[in-house]
């Protein structure tokens, strides 16, 4: 289903009342309580995120995991947590290390993103992408295939489950082909995607626009959220949003202040320095930051 305006999906509200909470040591070494009722697992601090949000009505989760063990435990943790189905299935993004595990929810998920994200994800798949995997990881991922969204929304979606609101909101030309930020007002949660990564320098691909960037940055702070669960990394609360935007306005200054000085991409991307930043993970996407900030200042 390819929706192509803002629309409101409303779903057919159970009896009952929410399935208590497991204990969070109960879940997993990796998943942890971000308030009642919403867990994040997350393997490692540079790893994607994943969401589980309980309902009455059953499971919301947003993307799948980093890796084939990573979708199992999120499998084993959701039927500890409840005896209900996962309904709907968000991805932040396209890439696999958020979506390949589609397949572990879907049926019966829904799976929800933004326009583009079906197409991106054919042209990317890699049917035999855990073949030479190890004994262990070729298992987990045991049944492997690729799992498109369903719903393809433009702009903005609201999702009604149960009790809680999830707006989705689009996040243009910031990471992937098509990205998602997943909002809770009621529960002041945003799922972020991946923007703003708290200590780690972005894998910045050539469409990717640093002014779309920081413009989704100041649109999510905007909102007011309490906790920001970034596509990779811990959760915490607005603060990372602040100081993507620092680096990424110290980036462009730099760079900037080279390019006047007649320096060629090539000279600034040998002679540049961040050093405020060097204990940041993945220096070594300096060169992609450092090419979104050349086009920044170069093609106004």
């Amino acid at each position: 289903m390819t929706l192509t305006r803002s629309v409101v999906l409303v779903g057919v509200i159970c009896g009952g009342v929410l399935p208590s909470a497991v204990p969070a040591q109960e879940l997993g070494p990796n998943v942890r309580k971000v308030k009642d009722g919403i867990y994040v697992q997350s393997a490692r601090e540079v790893n994607s995120t994943v969401g589980i949000v309980l309902t009455r009505e059953g499971v919301v989760l947003v993307d799948t995991g980093q890796t084939p063990a990573d979708w199992r435990e999120v499998e084993a943790a959701v039927r500890k947590l409840t005896p209900l189905p996962v309904r709907y299935l968000i991805n932040t993004e396209v890439h696999p290390d958020h979506t390949a595990g589609n397949f572990v929810f879907s049926p019966p998920a829904v799976v929800i993103n933004h326009w583009g994200a079906a197409d991106a994800m054919r042209k990317a798949d890699n049917p035999a992408r855990y073949a030479n995997a190890s004994p262990e990881i070729r298992a987990a991922a045991e049944g492997y295939r690729l799992m498109t969204p369903h719903v393809e929304y433009h702009d903005k979606l609201t999702l009604h489950v149960g009790e809680r609101t999830f707006e989705l909101l689009r996040l243009r030309n910031v990471h992937s082909e098509a990205d998602t930020a997943v909002w809770l007002p009621s529960e002041r949660v945003l799922f972020a995607a991946s923007v703003a990564i708290p200590n780690s320098l972005n894998n910045i691909r050539p469409f990717v626009a640093l002014a779309d960037m920081l413009a989704a940055i100041r649109m999510m702070r905007a909102l007011g959220p309490e906790v920001v669960v970034p596509g990779h990394g811990s959760f915490g609360t607005t603060g990372m949003f602040d100081e993507n935007e620092r680096y990424f306005g110290l980036l462009i200054e730099r760079v900037g202040a080279m390019v006047r000085q007649g320096r060629t991409l090539d000279q600034i991307q040998k002679e540049l320095r961040m050093p405020e930043y060097r204990h940041w993970a993945y220096q070594e996407r300096m060169p992609t930051n450092i090419d979104a900030a050349y086009r920044a200042v170069t093609q106004k």
